[in-house]
C-alpha cells in the first residue's frame, strides 16, 4: 500500500511483485493486444505463477490498469494536508504535480499512457479507475471546506479539476512540447482564472 511512511521489507516485496505484473501487463497489452494476452502469459513475464497473480489482481485488466493500492487514499490525504491558507484549487494543484512527477520518472506510467494513446478503445476499462480518484479529491475538497460531500461546491470542483487533469495528460507529447507537470499547473490555473479565452494566434 502506498503511504508517506517508510516501508518494511515484505511491503517493499509485496510492491516489486505487483508493479512486475502491471509492468507484464501493459507490455504485452501493448505488443500483442488485449485480446491475445492471459493471465498466464502476464505471469511468465513476471516471472512468478498464477496463484501469486490472483493475490493482487482478479483480472489482466485490473493488473493493466489499477492504481497502486492506496493510491486514492494516499491523494485525498495529501490534499487534506496541504496548508490552510491555500484554495481547495491550490491544494490540488500542489498534490497532482508533485504525484505526477513522481509517476513521470517511471516506465510504467510512461507505458500506460501511450498504450491508451495507441489503443483508445481501451478507455471505458479505465473508468472505475477515475472515478475512485476523483472521488478522493472530493472528498479532500469536503474536508478541507467543511462542506459535505453532496454540496455543489464540492462536486463542481472535483469534477472539474479531475476534467482539467484528464485535459493536460490529453495534451501532453512525451517526446516534445511541455512536461506534464507543466500542462498540469497550466490546466487547473485556467479553471482558476474562469477559463479565460486565450488570444488567437496566427
Amino acid at each position: 500500500m502506498e503511504s508517506d511512511r517508510p516501508e518494511g521489507l515484505r511491503e517493499r516485496k509485496k510492491r516489486a511483485t505487483h508493479r512486475a505484473l502491471q509492468s507484464a501487463a501493459v507490455d504485452l497489452f501493448r505488443r500483442h493486444g488485449p485480446d491475445a494476452v492471459t493471465v498466464e502469459s502476464i505471469c511468465a513475464e513476471a516471472g512468478v505463477s498464477p496463484r501469486t497473480f490472483f493475490n493482487y489482481f482478479a483480472t489482466k485488466d485490473e493488473a493493466a490498469f489499477m492504481l497502486e493500492e492506496g493510491t486514492p487514499a494516499l491523494i485525498e490525504r495529501r490534499i487534506t494536508a496541504r496548508p490552510a491558507e491555500e484554495t481547495p484549487l491550490e491544494a490540488i494543484r500542489a498534490v497532482f504535480v508533485a504525484r505526477l512527477s513522481e509517476l513521470a520518472t517511471g516506465r510504467l506510467w510512461l507505458e500506460r499512457m501511450l498504450l491508451l494513446r495507441e489503443r483508445p478503445e481501451l478507455l471505458p476499462r479505465i473508468v472505475l479507475t477515475n472515478r475512485t480518484v476523483e472521488d478522493a479529491v472530493t472528498r479532500a475538497v469536503a474536508a478541507r471546506t467543511g462542506l459535505p460531500e453532496h454540496h455543489l461546491y464540492v462536486r463542481t470542483t472535483g469534477a472539474t479539476v479531475f476534467a482539467a487533469l484528464q485535459a493536460a495528460i490529453s495534451c501532453w507529447q512525451p517526446d516534445s512540447g511541455p512536461k506534464v507537470v507543466t500542462l498540469v499547473r497550466e490546466a487547473v490555473d485556467l479553471v482558476g482564472r474562469g477559463l479565460p479565452v486565450p488570444p488567437r494566434t496566427g
